[in-house]
């Protein structure tokens, strides 16, 4: 039969073994995971070197389809009749109405 130093010692042992086994584990999965981290860096980082490189080079462009000339036509018709709007004026300056309005009654008739 043990001892109660006996039993207190082989407690104690066992305790430091668990707690090696879980650290030691703690590190490996730490380790899988920063490998795993370094590689995803240095994947985007040779992504970001091929955009920049295909930026430089300018292969972006090529990528790009031209306007179609029809739709180009019609935004400048567009801006043109944006930028001149006809606002008419009465001779003392103010604003005319360009519609007259009507009374309920003569709408009804």
């Amino acid at each position: 039969m043990l001892t109660m130093y006996e039993q207190i010692a082989l407690i104690i042992a066992q305790t430091i073994l668990l707690c090696a086994f879980f650290f030691g584990s703690q590190l490996y999965i730490t380790k899988i995971l920063l490998k795993n981290v370094n590689n995803r860096i240095t994947q985007l980082d040779s992504n970001l070197a091929e955009a920049l490189n295909n930026v430089i080079e300018g292969k972006l462009a090529q990528g790009i389809d031209t306007p179609n000339p029809l739709v180009s036509i019609f935004a400048d018709i567009m801006k043109n009749n944006l930028a001149k709007p006809e606002i008419p004026r009465a001779k003392d300056g103010k604003f005319k109405i360009i519609e007259e309005k009507r009374d309920i009654a003569s709408i009804l008739k």
